[in-house]
């Protein structure tokens, strides 16, 4: 099946490549003390070949109640799309909003796991976030030779 249009992609495959969870501190069961997060996205998209990117989404996030540390995670996933003839790149951050939904549920079940209260991310808001991409060299006639 080929990509008609040059603002679409097709998803060829999501995965999970890491995801570190570390509990460092103790949750103080209380409605009126919060657990805030900090969070730090970056993405990165290799053009495989003039229809297909490989990206990378890498999300890092501490979570803290007051000032206490109480646990951290860092997570890498991987996906490949396929996309139409003349795609405008500034539609990559539409991929990394789907992979980063797949994050979501395994955040909540994982928060579920370590027994603390099930934790629900929020969407986060790609509109104005900037994948780098990075491109494939292509190959000369002296690699080739040897």
């Amino acid at each position: 099946m080929s990509i008609k249009s040059h603002n679409t992609f097709k998803i060829k495959t999501i995965q999970l490549k890491k995801f570190d969870f570390e509990q460092t501190g103790k949750l103080v069961v209380d409605k009126k003390k919060e657990i805030n997060l900090t969070q730090k996205i970056g993405a990165i998209a290799k053009q495989e070949n003039t229809n297909s990117y490989i990206l990378q989404l890498n999300v890092d996030m501490a979570f803290k109640q007051d000032e206490q540390d109480l646990f951290f995670i860092d997570s890498v996933i991987v996906g490949a799309i396929e996309v139409g003839k003349n795609f405008d790149e500034k539609l990559l951050n539409n991929m990394v909003a789907i992979m980063f939904s797949y994050l979501r549920p395994i955040v909540a079940q994982m928060t579920v796991m370590a027994k603390l209260p099930p934790l629900d991310l929020q969407p986060a808001n790609f509109e104005e976030f900037e994948v780098k991409v990075e491109r494939r060299e292509p190959k000369t006639k002296s690699a080739n030779k040897k």
